[in-house]
């Protein structure tokens, strides 16, 4: 993947009760960026709602919800598909100290994905989250894997009654009918 320029800098060192709201608007260059990371045709805009709110006594809570404008090419005919990414998604941090005191033992060290569950928390470096790298692995989470244009399909529908000769098949049937 290529160097991001995408970078947002939030400090969380004095977030207080309440809480901190930004809006992230990603300009022409940075869109440019992500559009050559993801190999997509177009990324018209990319914009995100933050909230962020303590968590526990030294962690951060991250609310978000990401939308964009993205053209991606469809998977058969290769044409332009437009989509309208509307993503919500939520995250949590925690110094690296506060994490090493959670005790494991050797059976919890291993990591078992569990689709319902919340993800656990990532590093807290410093004072400060960057949402640009954020920002790019939920809009790469968001973006559809198999974009189909409309009416596109992988193969010519077969009439019902019809024989299809391309099949590795149809020489076997021909020898069961006998």
């Amino acid at each position: 993947m290529t160097e991001l320029s995408l970078t947002r800098n939030i400090d969380v060192s004095h977030l207080g009760n309440a809480g901190v709201k930004q809006h992230i608007v990603a300009n022409a260059a940075e869109r440019q960026s992500l559009q050559t990371a993801f190999d997509l045709l177009g990324l018209v805009s990319l914009e995100a709602d933050v909230e962020l709110k303590p968590w526990g006594p030294k962690g951060v809570k991250v609310d978000g919800r990401l939308r964009a404008e993205v053209v991606q090419a469809c998977v058969v005919t290769l044409q332009p598909v437009p989509a309208h990414i509307d993503h919500r998604f939520s995250l949590s941090f925690l110094p690296p100290d506060a994490i090493a005191e959670d005790p494991k033992t050797v059976a919890e060290a291993e990591v078992i994905v569990i689709y319902d569950e919340e993800d656990p928390p990532e590093p807290l470096e410093g004072h400060s989250i960057d949402f640009g790298p954020i920002l790019a692995e939920q809009l790469a989470l968001a973006l559809d894997p198999y974009p189909r244009a409309p009416g596109a399909s992988l193969q010519d529908p077969v009439e019902e009654g019809a024989e299809n000769a391309a099949s590795p098949f149809a020489a076997l049937s021909k020898l069961r009918d006998k």
